[in-house]
């Protein structure tokens, strides 16, 4: 489906109070929990009701180019009897090497081969604030000057109280992440990495980790057997979530 369709496919209640959080190291939660925490506007660790946003840091071209997180709101068959397929909270997952997509309709787990898919429609669900830019002359990354505002316009135009921030595999989140914690007044902020305490990152984000070339140089794609690293990928591409190519930011 990646090669064929694409798949292109944060601390406690806060409904009244609002606690700035304090200056420490970023928790690590995983793509799904991440997608589950939107989807539903629910702190992705306490369950408490919040306006939760989820922060794509990376470039403008990285958005469009390689892909951005989106929810399924229905999955169109080929079949032109069938009915569509609305899974619940749009989450729908890519499985055995691209060859099934996997969702739960109702409450009910449903199953249905990638070759019987004539489409999915699909809607963004992240915001883009590149935490830098591509600098085409000196080739290489430059600050956005305009990030802590472009955050902080989130609190106070649209009321977000948790943040989830990602990037490729977990470097420029933890950094910004960080940063948007001593500057910015939301109550919890979160980034796509490992969930383990005191770990080194670099699994999470929208790719995750090349562990070293061994996929022959790819980042994120499901099918990829990452359990059998010492620290497995928790990325949006491995857990294989919907993913939409070319989406202006």
């Amino acid at each position: 489906m990646r090669r064929h369709l694409r798949f292109a496919i944060c601390a406690a209640a806060m409904a009244s109070a609002f606690i700035p959080a304090l200056a420490q190291a970023l928790t690590g939660i995983t793509a799904e929990e991440a997608f589950d925490a939107v989807q539903t506007q629910t702190d992705p660790l306490t369950g408490a009701s919040a306006k939760v946003a989820l922060v794509d840091v990376r470039t403008r071209a990285e958005y469009y180019w390689v892909g951005a997180p989106t929810r399924v709101n229905q999955i169109v068959l080929r079949d032109p009897s069938a009915a569509p397929i609305v899974p619940d909270l749009g989450k729908v997952r890519l499985l055995h090497e691209g060859k099934f997509l996997e969702y739960t309709v109702d409450g009910r787990y449903g199953r249905t081969q990638v070759a019987k898919v004539a489409r999915l429609d699909m809607s963004p669900i992240s915001v883009n604030i590149p935490f830098k830019f591509w600098d085409e002359p000196s080739a290489s990354l430059v600050p956005n000057p305009a990030f802590n505002s472009q955050i902080a316009a989130l609190a106070t135009d649209k009321g977000v109280e948790v943040l989830i921030v990602f990037c490729r595999s977990g470097s420029r989140s933890s950094t910004c992440g960080t940063q948007i914690e001593n500057t910015h007044q939301f109550a919890a902020v979160y980034e796509i990495d490992d969930p383990e305490p005191n770990s080194a990152g670099g699994v999470g984000g929208f790719e995750g980790s090349p562990y070293g070339d061994v996929y022959n140089g790819y980042h994120g794609f499901p099918g990829r057997l990452t359990e059998v690293q010492t620290v497995p990928s928790v990325s949006w591409k491995d857990t294989g979530l919907p993913i939409r190519i070319g989406m202006k930011p």
